[in-house]
């Protein structure tokens, strides 16, 4: 049983009744998903957040790392900043993205496969599976993670991340959180929707975070959109709460009530 969200951008939203996970119903023709990614402009804000993307695939290379994985396969590459750090770490990394963004990655030699996930094939099991910021785009979760749990070897590692619709943002914003952003983005799980998924699909959760990447340049940014806009007035009020905002943003992380949920989950 589910019930009426909100609407956005024309997408109605509706949320279950058991869980509290929210997706677009009905759900938008295959051909105006796949052409989200296939716009001249697809993850065009990558180059501005490359710092700390290198910064966060280098970490996340670490924990796969530590796990015993040695053969990855990372669905929705994109620019290739997680396929860089596998590989500076030794290990085997392969893509897969239709995206234009993905062939910065295949010109800087990766291995990418620019298919959609339906028409992958491995020719041989991986130990790892990297979905960071996939689910929520994908028309049907669970029938697509039930397809990609399939190349991994048994006992092999599920990464992702995705949108917290269970944290504090989600909760404050409703309709207005920046991560409702249909066509886009089509299911956005709470902390027990996606916990039900993991379990459906045979996962079991060895570690789950909360990340908002809430430093003051984004508070700054969020103050201006939801509360003071760009009048000048505003200019120094917004840089003070910046600065004051990160200590609750690490906090409201470290209790797990962040922007999104980081997890990493073996194969039963």
């Amino acid at each position: 049983m589910s019930s009426h969200a909100f609407v956005v951008a024309g997408f109605t939203h509706v949320r279950c009744a058991s869980c509290g996970t929210v997706f677009v119903s009905p759900l938008p023709g295959l051909d105006v998903v796949q052409a989200t990614y296939l716009r001249p402009d697809y993850h065009e804000t990558a180059e501005a957040s490359a710092a700390r993307m290198q910064a966060e695939a280098e970490a996340r290379v670490d924990t796969l790392a530590a796990m015993g994985v040695r053969r990855i396969v990372e669905v929705g590459c994109g620019p290739g900043h997680f396929l860089d750090a596998a590989r500076d770490r030794g290990l085997h990394i392969e893509g897969v993205d239709p995206a234009r963004t993905a062939a910065e990655a295949a010109r800087r030699g990766h291995l990418v496969h620019k298919l959609w996930l339906e028409d992958f094939a491995p020719s041989e099991p991986f130990d790892a599976l990297a979905l960071w910021e996939v689910l929520e785009h994908l028309p049907r979760p669970s029938e697509a993670l039930a397809r990609m749990i399939e190349w991994l070897v048994p006992g092999g590692v599920v990464a992702l991340s995705t949108p917290s619709m269970s944290g504090i943002p989600a909760r404050a914003l409703g309709a207005r959180f920046p991560m409702v952003t249909p066509p886009d983005h089509l299911e956005l799980f709470t902390r027990e929707g996606l916990s039900r998924l993991l379990e459906r699909s045979g996962l079991r959760a060895e570690r789950w975070t909360s990340f908002s990447n809430l430093g003051p340049a984004a508070i700054a940014r969020g103050l201006r959109r939801f509360a003071f806009g760009r009048a000048p007035w505003a200019a120094p009020v917004v840089d003070v709460l910046a600065k004051i905002g990160t200590a609750p943003a690490k906090w409201m992380d470290a209790a797990g009530y962040g922007t999104s949920f980081e997890v990493y989950a073996r194969r039963r």
